[in-house]
C-alpha cells in the first residue's frame, strides 16, 4: 500500500469507566441494536458474495507488478473471478466465509451513503496477516489523483503506535491529500491518552471487530499539528474490539461515498488475508458504545 506515513499527534479523549449499579446494569440489558442496512451471516453461498482478484498479480507473491500498478495508475481495483469458488467451513455463528490468500470477496448490495455508517464483524486469523494486508477495504476508486478509501490493516513499521488493527483512510481534500491513521489509545504513566502498539489480531481467537464512523459535528477529531503538513480534521472513528473500545481517531472526509465498493481480504496494492469471517453487519448510522457492547453479547448477530 501507499507507505507514506505522517506523522501525527492524538486528539482524543480518555473514557473512564465507572462503577455500574444494580439497576444501571439491568437497564444495560435492554439496549437494542438497531436494524442493519445490510448482513452477510455466512451460513450458505450468497450471490453477494463474489470472488475477486486482481488482474496483473505476481503468483508468487498475490501482489500486483509493477506493469500492473503503472496501468492503473495507482491500485488495482479487485474485480470479480468467475473461476475462483467462494468458500465456507465451521465458523463462530453455523458457517464462516473462508479465504485462502488466492483470492478476496466483494460484498455487493452495500450502501451506506455519505453519512454516518458502522461495519462489525468477527474474524478468525490463524497465522496471523502481514504488513498493510488488508482485513477489510472499503474503496471508490484506487487513482493516484482521485483514490477513497478505508482500510483496517495491520501496520509493523511503527514499532511504538502501530500494530493491528490499524485504521487508515484516504481522501483528498482541497489540495491536500489526507492519510490519516490510528490504532489502539493507552494512557501514559502521567495517566494522558496516547497512541499504543495494538496487537488485537495476533490472536488466534475468533474477535469480534467493530468499526463506528461517526460523520457529526461534535466529533469531528484532529490529526497531525494545525498548520503543518499531514494536518487532517475529520470524522471520528472508534474501533471495538469484543465489545470494549480499543482505539479512536480520525477517518478521512469523503473516504466513503454511495458508489464505495466493499472487500474482505484484499485491496489494491498488497498481499491478501487468509482468515475466517462470518456475521459481517453495515449499518448506516453510527451505533453507541452501548449499542456495540449489546451486539457482542448478542453474539454478533443484530436482533
Amino acid at each position: 500500500m501507499m507507505k507514506r506515513f505522517l506523522c501525527g499527534t492524538l486528539a482524543a479523549a480518555l473514557v473512564v469507566g465507572s462503577v455500574v449499579s444494580a439497576s444501571d446494569a439491568s437497564a444495560a440489558k435492554k439496549v437494542k441494536v438497531p436494524k442493519p442496512a445490510k448482513v452477510f451471516n455466512m451460513n450458505k453461498a450468497n450471490k453477494n458474495v463474489v470472488a475477486v482478484t486482481r488482474k496483473g498479480d505476481s503468483a508468487e507473491t498475490f501482489t500486483p507488478t509493477e506493469a500492473a500498478k503503472t496501468k492503473a495508475k495507482g491500485g488495482v481495483m479487485p474485480t470479480v473471478n468467475k473461476k475462483k469458488k467462494v468458500q465456507y467451513k465451521k465458523g463462530k455463528n453455523g458457517k464462516a466465509l473462508y479465504l485462502d490468500r488466492t483470492y478476496g470477496v466483494q460484498l455487493k448490495g452495500v450502501n451506506v451513503g455519505t453519512g454516518s455508517w458502522t461495519v462489525s464483524f468477527w474474524i478468525q486469523i490463524p497465522n496471523g496477516i502481514g504488513n498493510f494486508s488488508p482485513v477489510f477495504f472499503a474503496a471508490t476508486d484506487l487513482k493516484d489523483a482521485s483514490a477513497k478509501w478505508v482500510s483496517i490493516t495491520k501496520r509493523d513499521d511503527i514499532q511504538e503506535t502501530g500494530g493491528s488493527p490499524i485504521i487508515w483512510s484516504h481522501a483528498v481534500e482541497g489540495k491536500s491529500d489526507e492519510f490519516p491513521w490510528y490504532c489502539k489509545n493507552g494512557v501514559n504513566d502521567k495517566g494522558e491518552a496516547e497512541w499504543t502498539l495494538g496487537t488485537a489480531f495476533d490472536s488466534k481467537k475468533w474477535q469480534h471487530v467493530t468499526l463506528v464512523v461517526d460523520h457529526s459535528k461534535k466529533k469531528l477529531t484532529e490529526y497531525g499539528v494545525k498548520g503543518e503538513d499531514g494536518y487532517v480534521k475529520g470524522y471520528n472513528g472508534a474501533t471495538y474490539i469484543n465489545g470494549k473500545l480499543y482505539g479512536n481517531g480520525v477517518i478521512a472526509k469523503k473516504s466513503v461515498n454511495g458508489s464505495t465498493k466493499f472487500f474482505l481480504g484484499i485491496n489494491g496494492w498488497d498481499v491478501l488475508v487468509k482468515a475466517y469471517y462470518d456475521d459481517v453487519t453495515f449499518w448506516k448510522k453510527a451505533l453507541t458504545a452501548k449499542q456495540v457492547k449489546q451486539l457482542y453479547k448478542n453474539k454478533g448477530i443484530a436482533k
